[in-house]
């Protein structure tokens, strides 16, 4: 990780010169060779046989920071985190601008999976050694992993520009913006859940998911809120372009240009108005039209980020990017292909082969899926989410005795999880064991918006004898299925797109 076996800066003479002033005459040769010994093991990649060795000659010559720091790197690059962490603590009481003890730190802390751990070393890395691009992308990505996002688009932002080829800085930019506008959007809905900034903000949404009889649904109930809403009448001529109606689309773009002409202060809509995204980001306050025009000018400047991102050549970044893209349009096996353009450059990247299989499963692709994911369950036996898809995997493909184990195994990892609550019901119930496949099923009601669980609860009550539970969940099951059908009804007919309203 840090070790450099022909500069070795971390292995230099210094410790050594040290130990030969302190020691015993007699320790001089014994001590000289462990020293040279654990060199030789570390550039061998023998992490392990070295950490006795270094433990022995940090007893030998007490609170060297030298031999101390190299007994946390051997016991970090083993695979020991927790052990290596008091190590370069103590190395950084003694030397608190060490770089290699505040590396080694941040990413021991990342290791043991506790980002806000590693937030500290990492800003005192940076300050440091302000050009320290390795240094702050971590820190970036420890800020975002704990939700700190506007510290983190502050980074990334830094990286960028440090580097404008940067495919992992526009990448986590794009992401820490997309974050940002998901937590405007979340309190302005706590906030104004029925107002026309809502309903604007969901049109949005649905115009980027290609959903554009619904937005014009909703974009034509905020419009009904409030007439003068800047934003609104774009998006509706956006909805027009893409569906075909230029002559209205040039409509709706004039009564915007109209709106937006009188905007001469520098409020958060204003500045949006003029194209200044992030002072607009930053201008917003906590009202909900601040919070509308904060969510939009995050949105904008998340696709400006990845506009950027996609102009660079291919990365795993820009196949994350367009796998998202997809699984958003619930497009499942175009993300999964997507995922194996990214592990064709980084193959045996673990997450990536993870995304790779919630993508398969999510397209139902349970042939492809199974083998995977009995490979994966082999290197983690103890994933909970491998055990649910293989278990549903193999119930969905006509295999419920088969499904057991893998999602009893999952709900005892991870007792609440009402979607294996579902299969694994499901599975009794297939197999005729309606005894035990009943209390599952009735966790899973929650999830139930076809009413399959109600109408497999019924028919294991009905075969329990229960015929008045029966009857009831059955009447449960056929109210779904007629209020379904009668919401699609409605969104049909409320969602037909029609020409602007003249004034």
């Amino acid at each position: 990780m840090f070790f450099n076996p022909t500069a070795g800066p971390l292995f230099s003479t210094a410790a050594f010169l040290l130990l030969l002033a302190v020691a015993a005459p007699a320790q001089e040769n014994q001590l000289a060779l462990e020293s040279q010994q654990a060199k030789q093991l570390m550039s061998q990649g023998r992490f392990e046989d070295a950490i006795p060795l270094y433990r022995h000659l940090v007893n030998a010559v007490p609170g060297n920071p030298g031999l101390i720091l190299n007994l946390g790197l051997a016991q970090e690059m083993a695979g020991h985190p927790a052990d290596a962490i008091p190590q370069f603590e103590a190395v950084l009481k003694a030397q608190p601008n060490s770089v290699p003890a505040l590396t080694s730190l941040g990413m021991a802390q990342l290791q043991l999976n506790q980002p806000s751990r590693a937030i500290a070393p990492f800003q005192k890395l940076i300050a440091v050694q302000p050009d320290n691009r390795d240094a702050r992308g971590m820190l970036a990505g420890a800020l975002s992993a704990v939700g700190r996002s506007a510290e983190a688009a502050v980074q990334y932002r830094k990286l960028s520009a440090m580097d404008p080829s940067d495919a992992k800085a526009w990448y986590g930019l794009g992401k820490s913006y997309e974050s940002l506008a998901a937590q405007a959007f979340d309190r302005l809905e706590k906030t104004a859940p029925e107002s026309p900034y809502v309903l604007q903000l969901i049109g949005d949404s649905q115009v980027s998911r290609q959903q554009y009889r619904s937005a014009f649904f909703f974009y034509k109930q905020a419009m009904e809120k409030m007439p003068s809403l800047r934003g609104v009448h774009s998006g509706l001529a956006e909805v027009y372009e893409k569906t075909g109606h230029a002559d209205w689309a040039a409509a709706e773009r004039r009564r915007e240009q109209s709106l937006a002409s009188n905007c001469q202060t520098q409020t958060a809509e204003c500045l949006f108005a003029k194209g200044k995204l992030l002072e607009a980001a930053q201008a917003a306050g906590k009202s909900p039209a601040s919070l509308l025009w904060a969510a939009k000018a995050y949105n904008d400047l998340a696709l400006q980020a990845f506009d950027r991102l996609g102009a660079l050549p291919e990365s795993v970044e820009i196949h994350a990017l367009k796998a998202e893209i997809f699984r958003g349009h619930h497009q499942y096996l175009e993300e999964a292909n997507e995922w194996r353009a990214a592990l064709k450059i980084a193959p045996g990247d673990s997450r990536l082969t993870h995304e790779l299989m919630v993508s398969l499963f999510s397209g139902h692709d349970y042939q492809t899926v199974i083998p995977m994911l009995q490979a994966a369950l082999k290197e983690e036996p103890d994933s909970a989410e491998d055990q649910f898809m293989l278990g549903t995997s193999l119930l969905r493909l006509q295999q419920p005795e088969k499904s057991l184990p893998y999602l009893e195994s999952a709900l005892r990892k991870q007792p609440n999880m009402p979607a294996a609550d579902a299969s694994l019901g499901m599975a009794l119930a297939l197999i005729n064991r309606p005894a035990d496949a009943i209390p599952h099923l009735e966790r899973a009601l929650t999830l139930d918006e076809d009413g399959s669980l109600h109408y497999q609860l019924a028919r294991a009550f009905q075969a329990q004898g229960n015929t008045q539970r029966a009857r009831e969940l059955m009447v449960k099951y056929q109210q779904i299925q007629k209020q379904n059908q009668e919401s699609k009804d409605e969104v049909a007919k409320e969602a037909q797109i029609t020409a602007p309203v003249q004034n």
